[in-house]
């Protein structure tokens, strides 16, 4: 079993492997370059920094195609076992991969086959590789804006230098240095025209190009093993039948049976969780019930009380009884001599 995972594994390093070597021959062409053609001292003494902004975005498509590369190679190695657990006990067999694209597909197939949908596998391996797919065409976009890069290079040399030959005509007859700088001006000119020339197309027309390949090749090779896979070792699941059906039913039927098994183990948590109140409160007013000297005091509070309210009805009857004898001293006569006292107080007052 080990040595078939160390195959599988072997296997899944391919496109890696294509990718190392054809970057080992992008290497080898820039070496080439810098010993014959001095490409590197023309990009370091550059005054218009152009050749800066190709090499910019070559390094940019060389580093988008390695990431994507090596996502590729983890999904082959994914590929691979499930691949291998398909043909072992099936599609419903297969276990589920975090973060991974082709356990994505498998785990979109494995659902639609549980609702009885139509599952129609090359257009979902188009849509789940998609983003793979806009990588790549990235890439190779980025080859294409070399190419391009490379031919607006071009005709900013020729400007430059049709300028510079312009200058140098210019002072033929007045200043020989005038000549020379013009000439000097011309012949940098011409530098910028063919090395941006050499460049874009080397970069972006051939080594960006064949760096997009290898991944359109590896995203196609790997979207055919799933769909193989599926119509080789899960045709009879993915066909519509009255095995199918059968199947789907009893897919259902071990749904109801799992959501029943949680509803009784919910009502059985429920159920204990009363009993653990019930048996709380039964502790509780175990703890509150009253002792014999809590009884004495709330006895003597509440004779305290009966006391105050005894005061209470008392005083409003001497209040009632003040308010009477008045009443009756009124009704004899008496309170005009007290009403007529009482301004002679005021004055000694």
């Amino acid at each position: 079993m080990r040595q078939n995972q160390q195959a599988l594994d072997q296997r899944g390093l391919k496109t890696l492997v294509f990718w190392v070597i054809w970057a080992s021959v992008c290497t080898t062409v820039f070496v080439q370059l810098y010993h014959q053609a001095d490409i590197w001292d023309y990009i370091l003494y550059d005054g218009s920094h152009f050749t800066w902004v190709l090499v910019g975005v070559f390094a940019l498509g060389v580093l988008i195609s390695f990431m994507h590369v090596v996502l590729l190679t983890r999904e082959w190695f994914c590929a691979y076992r499930l691949v291998a657990q398909i043909e072992a006990s099936g599609l419903h067999g297969v276990r589920r991969v975090k973060n991974r694209t082709v356990s994505r597909m498998f785990e979109a197939i494995k659902h639609m086959d549980r609702a009885g949908g139509q599952i129609n596998l090359t257009g979902l391996s188009t849509v789940e590789f998609a983003s793979y797919m806009r990588v790549a065409r990235t890439v190779s976009l980025l080859g294409s804006l070399l190419i391009t890069l490379g031919l607006i290079g071009t005709v900013l040399g020729l400007t430059i230098t049709l300028t510079g030959l312009n200058g140098a005509l210019e002072n033929v007859t007045s200043d020989g240095m005038s000549v020379l700088i013009g000439l000097r001006d011309a012949m940098s000119g011409m530098g910028l025209a063919f090395y941006t020339t050499l460049l874009g197309s080397i970069m972006g027309g051939i080594l960006l190009r064949v760096f997009a390949y290898i991944s359109d090749n590896s995203i196609e090779a790997l979207q055919d093993l799933m769909v193989r896979s599926c119509m080789v070792y899960a045709s009879a699941q993915l066909t519509p039948s009255i095995q199918r059906d059968f199947q789907a039913l009893g897919y259902v039927l071990e749904g109801m049976e799992a959501r029943l098994s949680g509803l009784t183990q919910s009502l059985q948590n429920s159920k204990h969780a009363m009993s653990e109140f019930s048996e709380e409160m039964r502790d509780l007013k175990t703890k509150t019930r009253l002792s014999e000297a809590d009884d004495e005091v709330f006895k003597a509070i509440a004779a305290h009380r009966h006391y105050a309210k005894v005061l209470r009805y008392e005083l409003n009857l001497q209040k009632q009884l003040a308010s009477f004898k008045q009443r009756l001293l009124a009704a004899l006569g008496f309170a005009s001599d007290k009403q007529a006292k009482a301004p002679s107080d005021t004055v000694k007052d």
